[in-house]
């Protein structure tokens, strides 16, 4: 790769960053090229070049969101490919201390997901975009199979429901957990609920 092609993957790196320090310090109206350039440092006019319209800058954001959520889904695959490592068992509390290291792990990093929060509240009129950041993402349908893997593994209901409620149910947690509550751990709550729905 050349150099100026990995100096401009650098430089949209460090403007959706600096995106994102914006979003989650100040809201998504603050967000206009000129704060982002002041927020990296970089020479004014440097964000309009990378991302010409205001929408353009923020679908540039919600990919690097997107991006780190999908590098989150793949570690938590490898973390359950792990624990099928010989002498390694999975049963509902095993799965709960999983998805709990899980959500610590996304909201010790709260500036995404404060962003990522106020931007799902912000892009109504912008579906496509807003796509990136919901069900309806390449990331969620990731999430959906590795889900469903878990709970099969654990001996657990896997059908639709089961998934689509266990998902809904962490991504609360998330939210408690970043808006409300940083030191709640959610996995009692977790491993009540598994642990009820090996009952149905």
């Amino acid at each position: 790769m050349s150099t100026h092609a990995t100096s401009g993957r650098e430089r949209r790196e460090t403007i959706a960053d600096s995106g994102i320090r914006i979003i989650a310090r100040d809201g998504v109206r603050a967000l206009t090229h000129r704060a982002v350039d002041r927020e990296a440092g970089i020479p004014q006019g440097s964000t309009s070049y990378h991302a010409k319209t205001r929408i353009a800058l923020v679908e540039l954001i919600v990919d690097a969101l997107a991006a780190r959520s999908k590098a989150d889904a793949q570690e938590l695959a490898a973390a359950l490919d792990m624990t099928f490592a010989p002498g390694h068992s999975l049963d509902a509390d095993a799965l709960a201390a999983l998805i709990t290291g899980l959500v610590e792990g996304l909201a010790s990093r709260r500036d995404d997901m404060r962003a990522r929060y106020a931007l799902l509240l912000e892009l109504h009129d912008e579906p496509q975009v807003r796509a990136k950041l919901t069900a309806d993402s390449d990331v969620h349908a990731l999430t959906r199979h590795l889900t469903a893997t878990a709970l099969t593994r654990a001996g657990l209901p896997s059908a639709d429901p089961y998934v689509e409620d266990l998902i809904a149910l962490t991504d609360a947690l998330l939210f408690h957990r970043t808006a409300i509550d940083a030191t709640a751990s959610p996995r009692a709550i977790l491993a009540a609920y598994l642990r009820g729905t090996a009952t149905t």
